[in-house]
């Protein structure tokens, strides 16, 4: 009987290869149909066909495949995935952590994701939502090879990915939430690029702790150029600035379409920076929504949502061969709504000058009010002890000048020598010297001896 069951298994299986016995991938080559019992097997047999980014090989997932190792895109291999009769979750596993799910590190390689019309749905899942979470030591996709490409269409989201940046740092594909892009071999006449016509990126977190914690859900650098021709980007979050997209001073930025919710938008639309950057004088929050590094301290940045008919634009000035003016080329810088942080320090730096001569000029006069009182406070207590002894002094037998016995008088009260020199309006040292002559005229050292000798019997 079981002899009989699993001929009767065998004879289905080869007869509809895909029914009984779920193939990771299919794909058409010519006339034929073919099934892959991984999705390695058919990226192999996907490489040994000719192809390019505008007509790439085309494989088509069958089932929810979960990662230990990233789906590479090696040396001058195109291909496209789509879903086949449901949607489908490519999902990292609990062992990859220190590679981005899918890797499109191959020379002059590309992948896209998804297509027009599609019917069913592909997610790139990093399982940070998972029991327990997933956490990452780099993002869920990345582009690197130089000339590569990866091209996403509406029916495709990349989400939930945390990069927690504790790994061995490797600038290649380290970095960022949800995408990062740049060319490996930092060549600015072979760049990497990311074409979003389409699809979501969200709930993706950068965690990264040093100054490249950017870029919540897509981080542009080194060459790297990024075109958003529709999509949108929500829920993410980073720790620096850029909590949807960051570009780096050396990456470029083209939007025509498609929404980056900024920090108005409801809870779980918004995307989030948290902290700001670290090399700021004073630190404060830039781009929830976008941001661009211009330079050490400048930088433009959108913290409201950046709408479907907004366009905005950044090229670096290292960008030679596709964009070859800084502000962008003739395409795009037209009604563009950037910040800039250093009308932001700008303006703070104005408040903060009127704030401190505001405190000093209150300073003056307080003090001038201090003073005031305090001279008229030492005029109405000047009664100097003149009775007794001190009133049968002859001054001008011992030969005292007016201002000496002006000083006299008041060395008698218990005015201190400096407020003597004030109510005067003397310099203390002056004040010290007619002092010392009226001593030696009386023949005593000190004031304490002019009190016993002139003082009160």
């Amino acid at each position: 009987m079981t002899r009989t069951i699993y001929g009767f298994l065998l004879f289905l299986s080869l007869i509809f290869p895909c029914s009984l016995f779920a193939q990771a991938a299919s794909m058409t080559v010519g006339m034929d149909l073919n099934y892959y019992a991984t999705l390695d097997e058919a990226l192999a047999a996907a490489a040994e066909i000719p192809s390019s980014s505008e007509s790439p090989v085309e494989i088509t997932l069958q089932k929810d495949l979960i990662l230990d190792k990233p789906l590479q895109i090696p040396d001058g291999v195109h291909i496209r995935l789509i879903p086949g009769d449901s949607s489908v979750t490519i999902s990292r596993g609990a062992n990859l952590i220190e590679y981005p799910v899918i890797w499109v590190n191959g020379d002059s390689a590309s992948l896209t994701l998804g297509k027009p019309g599609m019917e069913h749905e592909l997610f790139i899942n990093g399982g940070y939502k998972n029991d327990p979470p997933i956490i990452a030591e780099c993002p869920l996709v990345n582009v690197c090879g130089p000339d590569s490409k990866l091209i996403m269409y509406d029916g495709v989201t990349l989400q939930n990915n945390c990069n927690s940046g504790s790994g061995a740092h490797n600038s290649y594909y380290q970095l960022g939430g949800g995408v990062y892009i740049r060319t490996k071999d930092d060549l600015n006449e072979r760049q990497t690029e990311f074409i979003m016509k389409g699809g979501t990126i969200r709930g993706n977190i950068n965690k990264v702790q040093n100054y490249m914690a950017c870029g919540g859900g897509l981080l542009i650098a080194g060459f790297g150029i990024f075109t958003m021709e529709g999509g949108r980007f929500m829920g993410n979050t980073t720790q620096f600035n850029g909590g949807g997209v960051h570009t780096g001073g050396r990456g470029t930025f083209r939007k025509t379409g498609g929404i980056i919710y900024g920090s108005e938008a409801p809870q779980g639309y918004r995307n989030t920076a948290l902290n700001g950057p670290e090399q700021r004088i004073w630190p404060q929050i830039y781009g929830h929504a976008v941001s661009v590094t211009v330079s050490s301290f400048e930088y433009w940045f959108r913290d409201d949502t950046v709408k479907e008919d907004d366009n905005l634009s950044f090229s670096s000035g290292g960008i030679t061969r596709r964009e070859t003016n800084s502000g962008g080329s003739d395409s795009f810088g037209k009604g563009e709504k950037w910040n800039t942080s250093v009308k932001v320090l700008r303006t703070r730096l104005i408040m903060i000058i009127l704030a401190v001569l505001a405190v000093i000029i209150s300073a003056v006069f307080i003090i001038r009010f201090s003073l005031n009182r305090r001279f008229q406070k030492i005029q109405r207590n000047y009664t100097p002890v003149l009775s007794g002894k001190a009133g049968l002094i002859d001054y001008e037998k011992m030969c005292f000048t007016p201002r000496e016995k002006e000083i006299c008088e008041l060395l008698l009260t218990e005015l201190s020598m400096r407020d003597i020199a004030k109510t005067l309006n003397l310099a203390y040292s002056s004040v010290n010297f007619h002092a010392q002559n009226i001593y030696r005229k009386l023949d005593i050292q000190s004031r304490p001896e002019l009190f016993v000798k002139l003082g009160a019997p």
